[in-house]
């Protein structure tokens, strides 16, 4: 169940990056551009999260870049 782990840190992450940030789910949402739902589906670990949303919260919101690596 690695995967599933790795899930649930990318939302761990976007939470103590915000906070770091001193910023609410709603700052960093109006930052964004999208809806505070998903900032908090996000951090949650709630429901399929398009790579797109997570792009623009950790770029566009949190000034990170997004790396997507895949090992075979």
């Amino acid at each position: 169940m690695k995967d599933q782990q790795e899930i649930h840190q990318i939302g761990a992450m976007i939470r103590e990056a915000r906070s770091a940030q001193n910023m609410t789910q709603q700052q960093l949402a109006d930052k964004c551009e999208i809806a505070k739902s998903r900032i908090s589906k996000a951090e949650n670990d709630i429901g399929n999260v398009p790579v797109s949303i997570l792009r623009t919260i950790i770029e566009k919101g949190l000034g990170g870049q997004l790396q997507i690596a895949f090992e075979f």
